[in-house]
């Protein structure tokens, strides 16, 4: 799904909401209820749903380690 089918909606209370908008047929944004898709308590997690559904990987913190191995 394209991002443009997403909107982040940011409440007083400090919830961030995610919405997918339906389209008419003919593209046009529908006046009807939105789907919301997932709601969260923190910016960082919302972006990083965002990006889930846009279809980009998550990207890694600069000082993310591999993990060890057993050596035997």
């Amino acid at each position: 799904m394209e991002l443009s089918n997403y909107e982040l909606v940011r409440y007083p209370s400090g919830q961030l909401v995610i919405t997918r908008i339906v389209t008419t047929a003919s593209g046009a944004p529908s006046s009807g209820p939105r789907d919301v898709v997932g709601v969260y308590t923190s910016e960082q997690e919302a972006q990083r749903a965002l990006d889930r559904f846009a279809g980009r990987a998550p990207q890694r913190s600069t000082d993310a380690r591999p993990a060890a191995t057993l050596r035997g």
